[in-house]
């Protein structure tokens, strides 16, 4: 017959296994718990990583863009001045073939759409597009572009330049220079 003390020690020993058992499966409960919140912390910081650089992307696109419009447009205004000033000799000594030659060979330059010259009454004497000649500048560009006496760029959708100049004799307005350049596309795309 087994004692009490007996009883009491079998009692103990069935125990042991069973709180070492629950004390294994609360670790590797804790374990996953804890493996799980650092996966789903580091996909978060992953994912937050991933966005910011996508923003740094785009806002690198558009400077870079933007900085090429800019260059762009610098050049062309650099471009037009001697370009107005061997337009104005000509036109002074009444050489419009020789006007018509320039335009002519501009217009073969990479990205130059078209050109057109207007006299001082807002007709079109000379362009590429012989359609235009005789027509008032107004069909071409805005009226306003023939007082202003500064050289101007419209950016149309950052795709166009349009420049114009105005094309200056000694005391008076001869007429006005109107150039539409196509901006190259970039391959930052």
């Amino acid at each position: 017959m087994k004692s009490d003390m007996d009883i009491l020690n079998e009692n103990k020993s069935d125990q042991r296994p069973q709180t070492a058992t629950k004390s294994i499966l609360i670790t590797v409960l804790v374990a996953l718990i804890l493996l799980a919140g650092i996966w789903i912390w580091k996909n978060s910081e992953v994912q937050r990583v991933k966005n910011e650089a996508v923003a740094e992307i785009v806002s690198l696109k558009k400077q870079s863009k933007n900085q090429m419009i800019k260059s762009h447009q610098e050049h062309l205004k650099l471009l037009v001045k001697p370009f107005v000033w061997a337009v104005r000799t000509e036109m002074i000594q009444g050489n419009m073939s020789q006007v018509n030659l320039f335009v002519a060979d501009m217009v073969k330059e990479k990205n130059v759409q078209k050109i057109a010259i207007s006299n001082n009454k807002g007709m079109i004497i000379s362009s590429t597009n012989k359609k235009d000649e005789g027509k008032n500048f107004s069909s071409i560009g805005t009226s306003r572009l023939l007082t202003t006496n500064n050289t101007t760029i419209e950016n149309q959708r950052d795709s166009v330049l349009i420049i114009t100049s105005p094309i200056m004799g000694f005391n008076n307005r001869l007429g006005t220079l109107l150039i539409k350049y196509a901006i190259p596309s970039s391959k930052l795309q």
